[in-house]
């Protein structure tokens, strides 16, 4: 059912708006006037059988969403651990990394099974308490940039306990410079400067490996030397260290705080592909293509004037990835939800960005996906 076509003048009277089309020379009359935008409602429209062999189809619950149940359990139980890991840590007590470890052996487990559902409630953070759950959200990043790389087993628990903990130095950090709702002072800023040696220490006072100390420590280091606290360069910076540094900063900016919002994951990976001599360009890489250009949960704008959830990464392209329709800006509500293969050779919708999360209010993905599609 054609609502609106996007044309100012048409010779042949018999196409107009509020038409049903019940014939394919209807869709030839369209062509020939040179349409090539209107606006369909879903609502209205009768689907026709496109042939005897093709049964009525129902989207079921992909790997993704499979798994966000999972991964959500997996955050809300976690958070009262870290929070309870900084507590010890601000009190002068010893950190018990064993402790810590099933953490990350769960959060290691849901990435294994679907990363990006971890990835995406990672995302999901209440600014009160940042610090604690960026400490997951680097965890489960520098694990899924591990499984990239093809590192082992070992190494995978080992990077994933470092993201955890690499910004453990924070605990000495007094609450008034860490929650604060601006722009640190000079002064303010240099105490928090302290914060990977602190954490450091606390690890070699936890015995704790040199893997560890090394991601605590260095994760400020910059590709180009200019970081803190050692000004290292290049391959003088650890495999580790160079990872914890991507997953770090992409987190913090995709992350809204007190005094601002958080970008984008597209706006975030090009800004920090903007950024020359902040990474080792290689790893920055591979790091684009394991979270994505348009991660699974995020939202898109499509040049149809509907917004998507992105739902599956894109097999031949990162801009073209499998999304499900279910807004119309156009008519602003909700349509007849539809999954799309934006790299589909057949498809002609497209990206044409990203869509800011926060002013569509907490949007239920698992709702939205429930719905069925004819």
């Amino acid at each position: 059912f054609i609502h609106k076509l996007e044309v100012w003048w048409i010779k042949d009277q018999r196409i107009h708006n509020e038409m049903l089309i019940t014939d394919p020379r209807q869709i030839a009359m369209l062509r020939t006037e040179g349409i090539r935008q209107l606006w369909i409602d879903l609502d209205r429209s009768v689907q026709a059988p496109i042939a005897s062999t093709v049964a009525k189809r129902t989207i079921g619950r992909t790997p993704f969403f499979q798994e966000l149940d999972q991964a959500q359990q997996i955050f809300l139980q976690g958070k009262p651990k870290v929070l309870a890991m900084f507590n010890e840590a601000r009190l002068g007590n010893g950190l018990k990394l064993d402790y810590m470890m099933d953490l990350v052996d769960e959060i290691a487990g849901s990435i294994t099974r679907e990363p990006s559902a971890m990835l995406s409630v990672a995302r999901l953070k209440n600014h009160d308490d940042y610090t604690y759950l960026h400490s997951m959200a680097v965890c489960g990043l520098m694990i899924a940039l591990d499984k990239k790389l093809g590192l082992d087993e070992q190494e995978l628990r080992r990077v994933g306990m470092g993201g955890l903990l690499h910004d453990v130095g924070k605990a000495a950090v007094p609450l008034a410079i860490l929650n604060k709702a601006g722009k640190l002072t000079e002064e303010e800023f240099r105490v928090m400067r302290e914060h990977p040696v602190v954490g450091a220490q606390m690890l070699i006072e936890a015995d704790a490996d040199d893997d560890l100390l090394d991601i605590t420590l260095h994760h400020h280091e910059k590709y180009d030397g200019s970081g803190y606290p050692h000004r290292l360069k290049g391959e003088a910076i650890s495999l580790y260290a160079r990872m914890a540094a991507v997953c770090d900063v992409y987190d913090a900016v995709t992350s809204t705080r007190s005094y601002r919002n958080g970008w984008t994951p597209a706006e975030a990976m090009h800004q920090m592909l903007s950024w020359r001599g902040h990474f080792d360009p290689g790893l920055l890489h591979t790091f684009v293509r394991t979270i994505g250009i348009y991660p699974v949960g995020s939202l898109v704008r499509l040049a149809s004037g509907r917004v998507a959830l992105v739902v599956k990464a894109g097999e031949k392209s990162l801009m073209r990835p499998c999304v499900h329709v279910f807004w119309s800006l156009h008519a602003q509500r909700e349509v007849k939800p539809e999954e799309l293969d934006l790299g589909d050779s057949f498809c002609t919708d497209s990206i044409v960005g990203a869509e800011d999360s926060t002013l569509w209010g907490n949007v239920d993905l698992n709702r939205i996906w429930a719905l069925e599609v004819a």
